[in-house]
């Protein structure tokens, strides 16, 4: 049976939410500020380095009302605390999920069935830190005897877009020459750029994978050890490390204990950063510099777990989020950094909000009616505002905006460079909300109407603990979306469906045999790439 509205929330609460919107339509945000002059400092707040705006989204203090009203008929503050504890709460995989535990203190217990994992995260951790200072006091060399001074990075999806975007956007609090690349692409043409640019004698790859059975990761891997092979190494399992939950699939591949770190079942992709997953991080920035990252995130899971809803900004955030989607029916949202280390943050808040909110049965087994996840875009806000932005001044588009700025450069520019990258922001965000209709004489297709909802968050610094809370904080914004909808934020049942059949068209292409159940379509194409290059 379709669900129009999520099964766990009465019927009046849904009802109230939906008569509001019509009421508070005849409002626009510059009203909403005229008619309170102490919004913008009711509805911000700032935490752990954090300056979170939200002042300019659509909504009164009856909006929140009602908002918060729904948050305790699903008795959010009890579901927030399950997740903490380790209950199964990935119903389709009977499996906690525990990521919260990975950035904890070494004294602060988290159990999973009965055992404290907190003692086996801070043994990874500290096995990380063995492997860093071997690096460090480079005693870890490859085949030629050299001291390793690259390290290629093969993943795809959750081992790869964290990694990837923490090492880039830490980049000035790197601690080491070595180089880390970065490849996630089966188009080979991804791993042979890093290659280029590595010395085969000085060269590690670390092999991300949880599974350790990703196809792209083991091509990738696979075209790593003949390129190593090829320019002398003849043992190129000894310059392999793996991050895995599969252990014995890594020893199969002759990768030494010392060289594979371990996660867990419990630890969901998307959320791995936190975990060994988080070493070509580590090795760039040092452990150090890697648990305040950890750091950073801890004191908002702490947050998020103690704070009374109506405080509890990752709350308050995702209902926001609720309300545009479900009863604005916003099917958009973007992300706006500004600096420039940041480029790959919409990519990761989109795999997170999307993998894990992505879902048309709840969790009980219903179809649902309602929207669920939005398509998540967005750019470098500079680049934004001279190509796409357009759309959302003058277009028909109607898409919440995060904003996200830092305040301090982490390394010495320029004063007026900084304050340009400032002005820009939060122009943006003043032209969303105010338009320019006070200019009354300008034509009509100079129009820009305003009455665009967008969230700012300027960071007073980008460092290690203020990157930690910025992730963590869409982390949990998310989990808390995934309540309300009821549906399930830590599986991802169409990326599995999908990656089985690539692997069967594989198979199917090496042998030339084609399954009858294939469409049509898949066909008449696999047919046509065969005649293309088999002629």
């Amino acid at each position: 049976m379709r669900k129009c509205q999520p099964k766990n929330i009465p019927a009046n609460c849904w009802q109230a939410l939906i008569e509001h919107k019509k009421k508070i339509s005849d409002s626009s945000l510059a009203d909403m500020f005229m008619q309170d002059p102490k919004r913008a400092e009711n509805f911000s707040t700032t935490f752990n380095g954090l300056f979170v705006d939200y002042s300019k989204n659509y909504f009164d203090q009856e909006t929140l009302s009602l908002l918060f009203a729904m948050a305790q008929d699903i008795n959010l503050a009890t579901t927030i605390k399950s997740l903490f504890s380790g209950a199964i709460v990935n119903q389709t995989e009977n499996s906690a999920a525990m990521h919260m535990a990975l950035r904890a203190p070494a004294d602060q217990p988290y159990f999973v069935d009965g055992e404290n994992i907190s003692k086996l995260i801070h043994t990874e951790l500290q096995h990380m830190q063995e492997f860093i200072s071997l690096l460090q006091a480079n005693e870890i060399q490859g085949f030629s005897g050299k001291a390793v001074k690259t390290i290629i990075n093969i993943g795809i999806g959750g081992s790869y877009f964290g990694a990837k975007l923490v090492t880039q956007a830490l980049a000035d609090f790197s601690v080491t020459n070595i180089e880390v690349h970065f490849v996630s692409n089966i188009d080979t043409q991804d791993i042979q750029s890093a290659l280029a640019k590595s010395d085969p004698s000085t060269t590690l790859f670390i092999i991300a994978s949880k599974s350790f059975t990703t196809l792209e990761t083991l091509h990738n891997t696979e075209i790593a050890c003949n390129w190593l092979r090829k320019n002398g190494c003849h043992e190129p399992e000894k310059q392999l490390i793996a991050i895995t939950a599969n252990d014995a699939a890594a020893k199969t591949l002759g990768i030494r204990d010392e060289h594979i770190f371990h996660i867990w079942q419990w630890i969901g992709g998307r959320y791995s950063i936190w975990s060994a997953m988080g070493l070509p991080v580590a090795i760039k920035i040092g452990m150090k510099n890697f648990c305040a990252f950890l750091s950073g995130a801890y004191a908002v899971d702490q947050h998020f777990l103690t704070a009374p809803l109506e405080h509890n900004l990752p709350v308050i955030l995702a209902l926001i989020d609720i309300w545009y989607i479900n009863f604005f029916h916003s099917r958009n949202f973007a992300i706006f950094p500004y600096d420039d280390s940041l480029n790959t943050l919409p990519a990761y808040i989109g795999q997170l909000f999307m993998e894990s909110n992505g879902k048309q049965i709840d969790n009980d087994g219903n179809k649902i009616g309602y929207q669920t996840a939005p398509v998540v875009w967005g750019g470098l806000g500079a680049n934004a505002q001279h190509s796409f932005l357009q759309a959302l001044h003058q277009g028909t588009i109607f898409s919440p905006v995060d904003f996200i700025v830092s305040l301090q450069p982490a390394t010495e520019k320029n004063a007026a460079d900084n304050h340009a990258m400032i002005a820009n922001c939060l122009a943006q965000s003043a032209t969303l909300m105010n338009g320019n209709m006070d200019q009354g004489t300008a034509p009509a297709y100079k129009d820009v109407i305003g009455n665009k909802p967008s969230t700012t968050i300027l960071m007073d610094k980008l460092c290690p603990t203020s990157l930690g809370s910025l992730l963590c904080l869409y982390e949990h914004r998310c989990f808390v979306q995934s309540c309300v909808w009821n549906i399930n934020p830590f599986d991802q049942w169409g990326v599995e469906c999908s990656k089985t059949l690539s692997q069967e068209i594989t198979h199917a292409l090496m042998e030339n045999k084609f399954s009858s159940t294939y469409d049509l379509s898949t066909k008449k194409m696999l047919a046509y790439y065969l005649g293309k290059t088999q002629s």
